[in-house]
């Protein structure tokens, strides 16, 4: 997932980008930000910060925003975290794009009001399904989903053309 960011980001032709961990240590939120950094063609800067304070989170973010003006993208590592970028971003007086990982009806609303420039939606209520039913056909017909390699739900790079079909599923919650 974080290499497709990384092209996207890449496609969009931005440069410098700050991609905001916002649990130190977890080693799943590093892999987004290194595999973004492989494909990226710019320059990504990872910042830490603590996620369950979001004052904190925003002025962290806000603070780095009017320290480098050179940063023209902020990549958030979950969808709650989006929107408060996106007011960081707007205190610090930043032109630059917001994206996310995770995909709620707060970033489909963001989207559609331009504050955010894309998500990455690894499906998860896909995820969950995808994996009871390969256990209960394997158990029951002994199907083999996938030839025994990975079965990616994702990631899918949704944008603001995506929300007119996203806002009914994520207003229920399985998007």
């Amino acid at each position: 997932a974080g290499e497709a960011v990384g092209e996207e980001l890449s496609e969009r032709g931005k440069k410098k980008v700050l991609c905001v961990i916002h649990e130190q240590g977890n080693v799943s939120l590093e892999e987004r930000c290194d595999g973004a950094e492989k494909t990226f063609d710019g320059e990504l800067e990872t910042l830490n910060v603590d996620g369950t304070n979001m004052p904190g989170f925003q002025s962290s973010v806000e603070a780095r925003l009017q320290a480098d003006e050179d940063i023209d993208a902020v990549l958030t590592l979950g969808a709650p975290f989006a929107a408060t970028s996106a007011k960081a971003k707007e205190r610090a007086g930043s032109e630059a794009e917001i994206d996310t990982f995770d995909l709620n009806a707060q970033v489909v609303k963001e989207m559609k009001a331009g504050r955010i420039g894309f998500a990455v939606d690894q499906q998860p209520f896909l995820q969950g399904y995808e994996a009871v039913d390969a256990l209960w056909l394997h158990a029951y017909n002994a199907n083999a989903l996938g030839g025994g390699k990975p079965v990616l739900t994702g990631p899918e790079i949704v944008t603001r053309e995506d929300v007119p079909e996203l806002e009914k599923y994520t207003g229920r919650g399985t998007r």
